[in-house]
């Protein structure tokens, strides 16, 4: 970082609002990453328009270190691919800085629906016995994704039902008024742990600590079935790459510290690591990856 930003704070947009994973994560590193770096670090919410307003301040941001972007799934893989409006782009606007979580969605559905295994809701879905109806809190996020490519996948049909409040997707969900949803981890897991939600699968290619019980998808009917909800810093695309190594560097200490290593294996997150390379690779495989899925869903913003 220049002599001239380096009394300034570093601050760390995310795209999501309180409660999210990208909110999570990020005031849970920020006051560790500000002992690494010697300067304050500032968690800044810019929620709306699944995350892109938030990547599209940061795109145009000065390149100078001291404005970082949590980047997800969502802005950087997903949207690109149906959103025209988007107004930046994954690739060529960012230089990626360091992955830094990994999470699975869990798959749960109302306790009246009969599909206690991810074969037994394929054959529901498959016989049209219930109407099967999957929540998302945003059209194209990595939730809704999820549905759309184990729809495909399965060769069942399922109706999306899109939500702009967290909070009366759960409402609905827990009193049966939509079947079932994919959602992240953190907020599922107390659900199904104390009864309220029947958990069916988790997203990942693992089993998550979290909720051992649980079959990762692609082992229990669906082979090949992933998707991991991901993380990630990245600065402006001219930021210069002694700063973005110096970032790397100090993420990955952070990622490293035994306290945040638990604080996030406790809430089912993955710490993340690597090389600005490595992250930029992940990236590219992943928007390769999406395409045709949400090609053959058509999504449109």
């Amino acid at each position: 970082m220049s002599a001239r930003t380096a009394h300034q704070p570093v601050r760390v947009i995310i795209g999501f609002s309180p409660g999210s994973a990208s909110d999570f994560v990020a005031t849970l590193l920020a006051p560790e990453l500000s002992r690494c770096l010697r300067r304050e670090v500032l968690v800044e919410r810019h929620a709306g328009d699944n995350g892109a307003i938030g990547a599209r301040m940061v795109a145009a941001a000065n390149p100078d270190g001291a404005t970082l972007f949590m980047a997800t799934l969502g802005t950087h893989a997903l949207a690109p691919h149906f959103n025209p409006h988007l107004g930046y782009d994954p690739i060529n606007d960012f230089r990626p800085v360091c992955l830094v979580s990994r999470s699975p969605l869990v798959l749960a559905c109302h306790p009246s629906i009969p599909a206690g295994s991810v074969e037994r809701l394929i054959a529901i879905g498959r016989a049209r016995a219930h109407k099967l109806t999957f929540a998302s809190s945003a059209v194209g996020g990595a939730p809704h994704m999820a549905g759309e490519l184990f729809k495909t996948m399965a060769q069942i049909e399922m109706t999306h039902v899109p939500y702009a409040r967290t909070e009366q997707l759960y409402e609905d969900l827990q009193q049966g008024r939509v079947a079932l949803s994919f959602n992240n981890i953190m907020s599922m897991a107390p659900r199904v742990k104390c009864g309220t939600l029947t958990g069916i699968a988790v997203t990942g290619r693992d089993r998550s600590a979290l909720l051992p019980e649980l079959p990762a998808i692609g082992e229990s009917g669906l082979p090949g079935y992933e998707v991991t909800n991901w993380l990630g810093i990245v600065a402006p695309a001219r930021t210069p790459v002694d700063t973005v190594v110096m970032l790397n560097a100090a993420i990955t200490a952070v990622l490293r510290a035994e306290a945040i290593a638990e604080r996030l294996l406790q809430a089912g997150i993955e710490p993340g690591g690597g090389s600005p390379g490595a992250f930029a690779r992940h990236i590219g495989m992943e928007l390769a990856r999406w395409r045709p899925v949400i090609a053959r869903a058509g999504v449109l913003a």
